[in-house]
């Protein structure tokens, strides 16, 4: 069954459960305010004085376009399926190709291409992770593919343009940044002088580069602590924090759920039977139930499942250090050095720069045999640059909120550059912000998305439509 027709079988359950209880789908509006912020080890001066900003009404408010290694933009405009300017030969080892997504993460995208495909996943390599909730473009490889198989695929959540074939492949970190055009959605909060000043100062210094919500797994925003354990080894209680933890900003319905699954751990059967309407929400959690179904007791086989989301936790708890560190230099007016480390390595200098953080936390040395059975995650020496510059190509101020179009080297987040700028606004909308689509491209006087977004018409909706309420 195609990644297509789970979803609307999701859907339509998920119709059936809100027609019962519709007060457990309750949206709440999120304000990353300085409150909110310092639970991720925030900390922005003078974060109060900024404006409101809403951000990802639309998908197509958020556009994320690849700039490769060589300055070569990848857009996400439509485009013929073969690269008129390069070469495509049955001999060479690797198909290259732009892939352009909607609704979908990076590794989404690529499970599910692997998937069209039937072959293994890790023949599909790409240089960074992409915005699920946005429209984005960037190169991946494939290996070991047939060009006819690769012709056929087709998606609503994704189309390929631009194949070409070579020699190598692509790996993490093979590009130079990416290219945003993002529409801000504001409110009266919004002052056009303030913003201005405060945009061309940060233009001309920089911003802190700390790493954002999405680094720690959204809507739930705990994954560090899934990190942690393992880190201490206690792989059982990552799983069952993983299964069961409620989420930061997770609907009721979901976190009554994760409380059945926490009364019946143990019972894989039972949850199992639990988690069997949800293929695509809770995919990753049904991997490992499948997995200790038949291995009870092996939890370290059950994290090996899903090694992705393994190392994206160990990261994220890596990046909230890191996060903390920063700000607590900037909390007491000292200059930070241009760089800091991040943990991960087996550099014991790099574990001893946050000692006291690890203390904090019950590691008072680097964990090696806890991380043994992980043979995927990578010991090496990473540094992350406490600032970073951002190139504001153009922008433009609207009735709706601001068009920004910039560009921000690999590694640094958008949202933690919009986030010096504004207090940024998700979830449920309030009235005081426009819900109109915009082109926001044709408006800065580029190219139009209107292709685009026929393209993704199938999928795109707002955040105000409540698909659940209109089914039931």
């Amino acid at each position: 069954m195609s990644r297509k027709e789970l979803k609307e079988k999701e859907i339509e359950f998920l119709a059936q459960e809100y027609e019962k209880a519709p007060q457990l789908f309750q949206q709440e509006t999120f304000i990353d305010d300085s409150e909110f912020l310092k639970k991720f080890g925030i900390f922005i001066k003078e974060k109060g004085k900024l404006p409101l900003g809403y951000i990802k009404f639309w998908p197509q408010d958020f556009i994320v376009e690849e700039i490769g290694e060589t300055n070569n933009t990848h857009t996400i405009n439509l485009g013929d399926f073969f690269d008129k300017k390069r070469n495509f030969s049955d001999k060479d080892p690797t198909i290259y190709a732009t892939l352009v997504k909607c609704g979908l993460s990076t590794i989404e995208a690529v499970e599910e291409i692997s998937s069209l495909l039937k072959i293994d996943k890790k023949q599909i390599q790409f240089a960074g992770i992409k915005d699920k909730d946005a429209i984005s473009s960037q190169l991946i490889s494939l290996r070991k593919t047939k060009i006819k198989d690769f012709e056929t695929i087709h998606s609503p959540y994704f189309f390929l343009k631009n194949t070409y074939s070579e020699k190598g492949a692509l790996g993490p970190g093979f590009l130079k940044g990416n290219e945003f055009t993002i529409l801000v959605r504001t409110d009266s909060s919004f002052s056009k002088k303030n913003f201005i000043e405060n945009s061309n100062k940060i233009s001309k210094e920089g911003f802190y580069n700390f790493f954002y919500l999405q680094r720690f797994g959204t809507p739930r925003l705990i994954n560090f602590y899934w990190g942690l354990f393992i880190l201490k080894g206690d792989y059982q209680k990552a799983i069952l924090s993983y299964l069961c933890s409620p989420g930061k900003r997770e609907v009721p319905y979901f976190i009554n759920l994760r409380d059945k699954i926490k009364e019946n751990f143990g019972d894989w059967q039972k949850i199992e039977a639990a988690l069997r309407p949800f293929p695509i929400i809770f995919q990753n959690e049904r991997k490992i139930i499948t997995y200790l179904k038949n291995n009870p007791k092996d939890f370290t086989g059950a994290l090996n499942q899903i090694p992705e989301q393994v190392q994206l936790w160990l990261f994220a708890y890596a990046s909230l250090l890191f996060n903390k560190k920063l700000s607590s230099f900037l909390k007491r007016g000292v200059e930070p050095p241009s760089k800091l480390p991040l943990i991960l390595s087996d550099d014991k200098k790099e574990w001893l720069y946050y000692r006291e953080l690890l203390e904090e936390n019950g590691i008072t040395s680097i964990p090696f045999q806890h991380l043994k059975p992980f043979p995927y995650v990578r010991w090496q020496k990473r540094e992350i640059k406490i600032k970073e510059r951002v190139r504001i190509l153009s922008f433009r101020i609207v009735s709706e909120g601001v068009i920004l179009n910039f560009s921000l080297p690999k590694a640094a987040y958008a949202t933690t550059f919009l986030a010096h700028l504004f207090n940024l606004v998700s979830g449920l909308p309030t009235k005081d912000f426009s819900s109109l689509s915009i082109d926001t491209k044709a408006t800065l006087g580029k190219e139009s998305i209107e292709e685009v977004l026929n393209r993704f018409s199938e999928i795109i909706q707002s955040k105000t439509e409540n698909i659940l309420k209109r089914l039931s």
